[in-house]
């Protein structure tokens, strides 16, 4: 087994948690999470939301951006969702019991989203409805989200367009807290960080989102591939799940009533989930695949030699983590359905691979 398999990264205690709850406009939010320690970060505002929000405060949101397909590195403001944060914290990870060295972090981000467009005749209590919308904002900001990719022609003035994740994986629905969140994973391409999220609707137009990014270190291992080879993620995962676990959620009587209503309705309650089509999945094994040698060495091979990994590898990582993986509490599941982004068409760029 390689020596950093065997070291098993450490998520901070639970013994020091300490209850958090929210009022939003009545409804009723609470969970358990440890002391908050940042390993490297000047910000000073974590944990500092107020304990009472009000979730119709147009003031309080702003608009969620997204990357230009033209200018990668440009943020592009959306004007459909809108978003503002109920908590958000971070925890150090450490790894080995035998050496304490910086593993890297877990962020927790809380937040609610306003749909400003939704169509006079839906709402978010239908699942389905939820569903879209959710991946509504996942498309806009994690399939459109693309890099420039390798060039292996020095004069190819084409500009490609990567995708820099694949996703959604492990869609499932979770009975968690007293009400059904919309769950699933996202897995990066080249060398970010992981991320998981639980949405459910608290409005017919407000969003109720957790977010954990997952960040690994590990020495060696500059992209996606070689931090997946080299450090298990089960306990940063674990971690998240003891702060969900510990989760309640109760809506107001004005909105819980609302929900039964529609809930009731003809295949309201259906439990549709999504995942990624196979177009994406085999741009994803390639597109890992090339970047499997950023920041990476191999003793013995000199820095001109080709290190990245090989394409069986790749494949058996990507088939592997597209795989469902039950949650304890989780519904069986049900139709997989084909999702049509809701994005204006002139936003909606395909990933441009060129030769391979």
């Amino acid at each position: 087994m390689n020596f950093l398999k065997a070291l098993f990264p450490r998520p901070p205690s639970f013994r020091r948690a300490r209850k958090v709850e929210k009022d939003l406009s009545g409804c009723i939010l609470s969970f358990e999470v440890p002391p908050y320690s940042d390993p490297f970060s000047a910000n000073k505002e974590w944990e500092t939301e107020p304990d009472s929000i009000d979730i119709y405060d147009e003031d309080a949101y702003h608009l969620i951006k997204y990357h230009s397909a033209i200018n990668f590195d440009e943020l592009i403001e959306y004007s459909n969702i809108e978003v503002r944060s109920v908590f958000s914290s971070i925890w150090t990870v450490k790894s080995t019991p035998i050496i304490s060295i910086y593993g890297g972090d877990i962020q927790l981000g809380i937040g609610i989203a306003t749909i400003n467009d939704l169509p006079i005749n839906e709402t978010l209590f239908n699942n389905k409805t939820l569903l879209h919308e959710v991946f509504r904002r996942f498309d806009l900001t994690r399939l459109q989200n693309f890099n420039k990719g390798i060039k292996s022609d020095f004069f190819d003035l084409t500009q490609y367009r990567w995708p820099s994740y694949l996703g959604p994986l492990n869609s499932q629905w979770v009975e968690q807290g007293g009400l059904d969140w919309l769950y699933f994973e996202t897995q990066p391409l080249v060398s970010d960080s992981d991320s998981i999220s639980w949405h459910t609707a608290i409005s017919d137009k407000h969003i109720l989102s957790c977010y954990f990014t997952i960040t690994r270190s590990v020495s060696n291992a500059g992209n996606a591939f070689r931090i997946n080879q080299r450090m298990p993620w089960d306990n940063y995962i674990n971690f998240s799940q003891k702060i969900m676990d510990s989760l309640k959620l109760g809506l107001s009587p004005e909105l819980n009533a609302r929900r039964t209503e529609v809930q009731s309705q003809l295949g309201a309650n259906s439990k549709p989930i999504f995942g990624c089509s196979p177009q994406q999945v085999e741009d994803a094994k390639y597109v890992m695949r090339m970047w499997s040698d950023t920041g990476y060495m191999e003793a013995g091979k000199s820095r001109d030699a080709d290190l990245r990994a090989t394409p069986e590898e790749v494949s058996e990582f990507i088939d592997k983590r597209i795989q469902p993986r039950p949650l304890h509490n989780s519904y069986p599941l049900e139709e997989k359905i084909e999702v049509v982004s809701r994005l204006p068409p002139e936003l909606i760029q395909r990933p441009l691979i060129g030769p391979r």
